[in-house]
């Protein structure tokens, strides 16, 4: 019987692991050969002036060049990718973004800390919450219906709000939205 769940796990682990292969050789070779457009992944259809002032300088990510099939394989763990400073960020900030990442899929960090300079430069508000490491701007890299709702009932969320362009912003001041 011990046998027969060792043999089990091992194929399961293999299996992951093969995945998460795929994904990464895929990604490599997708940048080698140039390719930059993948229809399963709407984020090749936004363009720099469909983003909103605060997310035009926007860096790409490497979830960018998978297709839903890899962001799937992607592990649980390592579904949180920081285009910002994280070490900043507050612990209840990276516990809301896993637990997004868990239920919705990869997600890309793309605004935490900003400089009042920078800040002003974009037309932040003067007591935003960036200016202390206090919030963060991401992007799901899948479907995200309900994510408001459940950014809503997360206890580690402050504010929220959706971006016409497709981004949340979170943060650790008072539960609010605007």
């Amino acid at each position: 019987m011990r046998r027969l769940l060792r043999t089990r796990l091992v194929r399961a682990l293999a299996i992951g692991l093969a995945a998460t292969l795929i994904a990464i050789l895929s990604l490599n070779s997708a940048s080698i050969a140039g390719s930059t457009t993948l229809p399963e992944n709407p984020w090749h259809e936004i363009t720099n002036f469909e983003l909103d002032e605060d997310h035009g300088y926007i860096a790409r990510s490497p979830f960018d060049e998978m297709s839903d099939l890899q962001l799937a394989a992607i592990p649980k763990g390592r579904r949180v990718h920081y285009n910002a400073p994280s070490k900043c960020v507050p612990g209840r900030l990276k516990s809301a973004l896993k637990s997004v990442a868990a239920k919705y899929g990869p997600i890309t960090v793309s605004s935490t800390y900003r400089s009042p300079a920078k800040n002003r430069k974009i037309g932040g508000k003067s007591k935003s919450w960036h200016l202390k490491c206090g919030a963060v701007d991401f992007r799901v890299h899948a479907k995200t219906g309900g994510l408001l709702k459940y950014l809503r009932s997360n206890k580690n969320v402050g504010g929220y709000k959706r971006y016409k362009s497709g981004f949340y912003h979170i943060d650790a001041g008072p539960k609010r939205t605007w």
